[in-house]
């Protein structure tokens, strides 16, 4: 027999009790955030502008990783707390889909870039190098925006019309603030 009720019950199904409200992070957690965003932000644009003064400054694109290398390992390396953020509920997403987006890159930056010499002159790094360092400033700022409850349409348009962009944000939840 049919339960009674708003018929909210049937769109949902039955089984799966009625519709909790998310609530975002606490003060503490969004203050936290906000410092990890600005950070990594500030991070990539270091390297966005170590980038552009090694290749004026060289006239090449070769060698360019060694003119970026330290702060490559590290920011790249520092989002391994986003699968933290994750783990702990600060950030509404999967920790196994943020671990093996983050893991990939850690591991081409440690155990590929850094582990094969050879590798470091080679094209490919300029490539990823470059992807990465748009994408990650686009996305911090995106999240430390969102965060703040003022996202600038620039950064909005960027967020969403590159296709640099990895991370979809949740239905109906807004960014999910890494």
């Amino acid at each position: 027999m049919a339960s009674a009720g708003t018929g909210l019950e049937h769109q949902r199904g039955a089984h799966e009790g009625p519709q909790r409200k998310r609530r975002g992070p606490g003060p503490l957690a969004t203050a936290y955030m906000v410092i990890y965003n600005v950070v990594m932000t500030a991070g990539w644009l270091v390297i966005a502008v170590g980038l552009i003064r090694a290749g004026l400054a060289r006239g090449t694109y070769h060698g360019l990783y060694y003119s970026i290398e330290k702060p490559l390992k590290f920011f790249q390396t520092g989002a391994l707390l986003e699968i933290l953020h994750c783990a702990v509920g600060i950030v509404p997403s999967s920790v196994v889909l943020t671990g093996f987006q983050v893991m990939s890159r850690v591991f081409l930056t440690w155990a590929v870039t850094h582990s094969v010499k050879q590798v470091q002159n080679e094209d490919s790094v300029l490539l990823f190098v470059t992807a990465w360092t748009i994408t990650e400033i686009v996305r911090y700022s995106f999240y430390t925006f969102s965060l703040l409850n003022h996202l600038p349409y620039v950064i909005k348009w960027a967020s969403l019309s590159t296709a640099l962009f990895p991370y979809a944000l949740p239905e109906e939840e807004g960014p999910d603030h890494r």
